[in-house]
């Protein structure tokens, strides 16, 4: 099979390059009927993408395809992400930008629905790509403009939900620090809007899952406990007591950017017992010293 030309397939367009499903049908039929057999043809498709001034639906959709394709039945370990896959695709799909395409992102929903097994790196990876979406004050799948800057609506929250939910792993991993982390970072940069309350619920949710698994505590599946109609961490007669590192972490990220917010305060009330906000925060501040 012949290495992927942009030439031969008629895909350059004057001001910039653009694909139309004519185009997809092309590269199906012609190219990469095979699949993308080589790590070569991988990047130079990357690459490609890179390149596309606009993409159809019918082009991420065989991208997102091809590239999960590549990396899980081509490459062993079958069916899994491994720390050399990760470092490459985030490599690749970026190749010096902060911001992947909305066809890399697509790679990323695919692989987390479709691998075995995901690492935590990766998890925070596409959590970080939803946020350099929303600060460009779009949707991460797509070039959909949002309408109201740096918030996070019903359908960014659902995707970030898809993405946490589908990163357990073999394992059945809770919540991960970088996870956390990767939320935290999204939460403050839309602090100030009127984000969905499902990304407020998920938010809540996630750090949680994962502060009381640190604490060496046991905790429900990812797909019991984050999910939208569960009753998680309050299910439970009280909260689960914390150790000092975990109460230390939590203090410094709620108190990184001042004053908490709503979603933040009923973290440190479920956690702490303190009904004021700035007691609340106080007392937690010299727990945590």
């Amino acid at each position: 099979m012949g290495l992927f030309d942009p030439r031969t397939t008629g895909l350059t367009r004057t001001g910039g390059r653009s694909i139309d499903p004519a185009d997809v049908i092309s590269l199906l039929q012609e190219v990469y009927a095979d699949g993308i057999g080589t790590r070569e043809e991988a990047e130079e498709l990357i690459a490609f993408d890179l390149s596309l001034s606009q993409a159809t639906p019918g082009w991420t959709e065989f991208f997102a395809a091809g590239v999960a394709d590549h990396l899980l039945r081509r490459h062993a370990p079958f069916d899994i992400l491994d720390a050399e896959k990760t470092a490459w695709l985030m490599g690749a799909l970026r190749k010096g930008r902060h911001t992947v395409t909305a066809s890399g992102f697509a790679v990323l929903l695919r692989l987390v629905e479709s691998a075995e097994d995901v690492p935590p790196q990766l998890a925070a990876f596409a959590i970080r790509q939803v946020r350099s979406a929303v600060l460009a004050n779009r949707r991460p799948a797509s070039s959909v403009r949002l309408p109201i800057n740096r918030t996070i609506d019903s359908e960014t929250a659902a995707l970030v939900r898809g993405v946490v939910l589908g990163c357990a792993g073999l394992a059945m991993r809770a919540v991960t620090r970088e996870e956390a982390e990767a939320l935290f970072d999204l939460h403050d940069l839309t602090a100030s809007g009127a984000n969905d309350t499902d990304f407020d619920d998920l938010f809540f949710k996630a750090v949680a899952h994962h502060l009381i698994a640190e604490a060496g505590h046991d905790v429900p599946s990812r797909s019991m406990a984050l999910a939208r109609l569960s009753e998680f961490p309050r299910g439970g007669e009280q909260a689960a007591p914390l150790g000092p590192e975990e109460t230390a972490w939590l203090a410094t990220r709620i108190m990184r950017d001042g004053r908490p917010t709503a979603v933040e305060f009923d973290l440190l009330q479920f956690f702490t017992g303190q009904g004021d906000a700035a007691s609340g925060a106080g007392s937690f501040m010299t727990r945590a010293a």
